[in-house]
């Protein structure tokens, strides 16, 4: 065993250009895999739904828990002759002049924001009631992007507001900036007006429901929980890419392999000879086969670990937080080992069932 494997590596050493080639094709797989697979579980769990006991009054046909909603103080009134009691009022929408600085801002009622959404503060504190209109919280991710720290200052549309605290959700919410809901009102120039109402579901509404003209009931966090759908498609298509790249280097490899092995056949012939068995052949292969996918593979993780580690896209506020996990490395794992087996496999069985008569004397 130790002959044939002595052998193998011998070979691809004197190949290595070939074999560096194809090891550069299992990275490259890998990569595309294990950054895919990151990527889906970060939509998943920054997209996962709200709590299903509150509903949210907006305006119909809107966006109104990211922005495009906007209710008079009217409303509320209806919300109270309808018995409904509890309502909170929140502020939803984006500021900043592009894509690349837009900031996602969330007016919240001081006095009740706690309830609604569940935070970890991990630097300064959190809004308390009777703080000013410019003061602000802001999410882990935005704190990032913006190299914001607590007694910091950020501009949202064009107004200083000072940083008195870093939260973490575990959610998209970490893209957010909150800050009191007068102090929205005031930088949006919106009055008494606010985007929507948080109310408990206690039976009285049902979502999709019109209570005025114009505004609908819906699910809290019901509209941002199909994003990861709505991505699905194009997750299935590179899927599919990386999916083709893999089983592309998997076969070139078996043909390399295969090359490599016909060529020492007279080798391998005279080692049967000696009372060889056929494992001496398979090791053969085997060894050359997952020098080259293992070593590729090892490659990929690595750069997918580079890759989602300094590349994390933006867009309109939201940015993503991918890395992946132990159950996505196992199934990477699992899936190498089967372009691994799938490359000598092949060759293995094909070769062995020649007579050792056939291996001296085939051209």
């Amino acid at each position: 065993m130790s002959v044939a494997a002595w052998l193998a590596l011998r070979d691809l050493s004197v190949h290595r250009r070939q074999a560096m080639s194809l090891g550069a094709v299992f990275a490259i797989a890998v990569t595309a895999f294990v950054a895919l697979g990151s990527y889906r579980q970060a939509l998943l769990r920054d997209y996962r739904p709200a709590r299903e006991d509150q509903l949210v009054i907006q305006e119909t046909q809107s966006f109104g828990e990211f922005y495009g909603s906007r209710l008079s103080p009217d409303v509320a009134v209806v919300l109270e002759d309808l018995g409904i009691t509890g309502a909170v009022a929140e502020i939803h929408t984006i500021v900043g002049t592009s894509f690349q600085d837009a900031v996602l801002l969330k007016g919240v009622d001081l006095e009740r924001y706690p309830e609604l959404d569940p935070f970890v503060i991990r630097a300064g504190r959190g809004l308390q009631p009777g703080d000013s209109p410019r003061r602000a919280m802001i999410g882990a991710r935005l704190a990032e992007r913006l190299e914001a720290a607590p007694g910091d200052t950020i501009r949202l549309r064009g107004r200083a507001f000072e940083v008195i605290g870093i939260f973490e959700t575990g959610s998209y919410t970490e893209n957010e900036a909150w800050i009191p809901l007068a102090g929205a009102q005031e930088l949006l120039g919106w009055g008494p007006d606010v985007s929507l109402y948080v109310v408990p579901d206690d039976g009285r509404l049902t979502p999709g429901e019109q209570i005025l003209d114009g505004v609908s009931v819906g699910r809290r966090g019901e509209l941002w929980s199909t994003f990861p759908r709505q991505w699905e498609g194009l997750m299935t298509l590179i899927g599919t890419v990386t999916q083709a790249i893999g089983l592309a280097a998997a076969l070139s490899l078996a043909a390399m392999l295969w090359r490599l092995a016909w060529r020492r056949r007279r080798q391998i012939a005279v080692l049967r000879s000696l009372g060889f068995s056929r494992r001496v052949f398979a090791m053969y292969l085997v060894v050359q086969g997952a020098s080259v996918a293992f070593v590729g593979g090892a490659c990929g993780v690595l750069g997918a670990l580079a890759l989602l580690r300094w590349v994390r896209p933006t867009l309109a506020g939201v940015s993503l937080r991918p890395y992946p996990t132990a159950a996505l490395l196992i199934s990477t794992g699992a899936w190498l080992g089967f372009l691994t087996l799938l490359s000598f496999v092949v060759p293995v069985w094909v070769l062995g069932r020649r007579r050792v008569a056939e291996l001296m004397s085939g051209d």
